[in-house]
């Protein structure tokens, strides 16, 4: 039977479902037939090229849907049911670890899986400290498999700072995040803010925009809900990406914008700091950090750190524009990997 992928997880605007698109691409690239379910709600405004390509649970049962693969690949913990059906039938299982979601109880469903995907070193060294995984688990670094490239730059009257604050990035970041914009387009004439607007934007973040606009006119500019092409241009519009969150799994946000060119101010955190390195594709900004069961970092306080960090990075044009021409640092190295990943995960 010729090889025939399934991916079943949750499909809305949030880095798992990018990283399972991710995957879903590079299997059509290989020509290998795909098949997406999603576990509940399908939100048809993810992707122009997959969205109508997404099946529902409600419509098409997983346990219909099973019968037509021989490779399933989670990307959100299933039931042991849902595990223990697709091995009756044959079908090869493996997992992509998601670590900031995993809970104790997790271990004996993904115990039964044969193989877990691990994004990052890090994810990797926390899971093996409390569980016994039942092989070798697959490194891919989850870097952009495709080639993508940044737009011809272009003279530019504003330093432009992009906080990518779609979906569930605001549940990962701080408030604070807008004090830090107002600061800096205080402090940097010459700055312009863009911003991006997720499905969960609340009404305290809608205000807090509204005053930025009312005091610096159109140097605050917002997009709303942008799919996943367009969020790739807003990297490459910009000239440094602030990205702050509290926590992390995928770094996609992070990842995304260096393959399009584009710097990152963010934390010294895992799993940040596997590929942002220092003064070459990044500025990352000491913290302290508590850890969950498992060993997911989460950062305490520290904006105020942040905040100066980015008007000094702002100011320092010659710095900024050093670390675009070493942004792409690591990336072909992760592309190999990340491939060599894939070809093990289809044995």
């Amino acid at each position: 039977m010729a090889e025939r992928l399934g991916l079943y997880g949750r499909y809305y605007q949030h880095e798992t479902t990018q990283a399972t698109i991710m995957l879903a691409e590079t299997a059509t690239n290989q020509g290998i037939p795909v098949s997406m379910l999603a576990r509940d709600v399908c939100r048809r405004e993810v992707s122009g090229s997959w969205d109508n390509r997404v099946l529902s649970n409600k419509t098409h049962p997983y346990r219909h849907w099973v019968r037509t693969l021989n490779n399933v690949i989670w990307t959100s913990v299933p039931s042991l049911g849902e595990v223990q059906l697709a091995k009756q039938l044959g079908v090869r299982t493996s997992i992509l670890i998601n670590w900031e979601t995993l809970v104790p109880e997790d271990e004996a469903v993904i115990n039964h899986i044969d193989k877990v995907i691990l994004p990052y070193r890090c994810v990797g060294k926390a899971i093996h400290k409390y569980w016994t995984l039942p092989s070798k688990p697959i490194m891919m670094p989850w870097d952009v498999p495709v080639a993508l490239t940044k737009q011809p730059e272009h003279f530019r009257r504003h330093v432009t700072a992009y906080f990518p604050l779609y979906d569930s990035q605001p549940e990962r970041s701080d408030c604070a995040v807008f004090d830090m914009m107002e600061k800096a387009l205080s402090e940097v004439p010459d700055s312009c803010v863009l911003i991006a607007c997720g499905r969960k934007w609340s009404l305290a973040s809608r205000k807090a925009v509204k005053r930025l606009r009312s005091l610096y006119g159109p140097r605050t500019v917002a997009v709303i809900r942008p799919n996943m092409l367009q969020r790739l241009l807003l990297f490459a519009r910009a000239d440094v990406t602030v990205w702050a969150p509290r926590f992390e799994s995928f770094g996609i946000v992070g990842l995304n914008s260096i393959c399009m060119g584009t710097p990152v101010l963010s934390w010294d955190v895992r799993p940040q700091n596997e590929f942002l390195k220092p003064w070459k594709n990044a500025m990352l900004v000491p913290c302290k950090t508590d850890k969950n069961w498992i060993g997911v970092p989460e950062v305490v306080g520290g904006y105020g750190d942040f905040g100066e960090c980015l008007i000094a990075l702002l100011r320092d044009k010659a710095l900024l524009a050093r670390m675009k021409s070493t942004v792409l640092t690591g990336m072909e190295s992760r592309k190999q990997q990340f491939l060599a990943g894939w070809e093990e995960l289809l044995k």
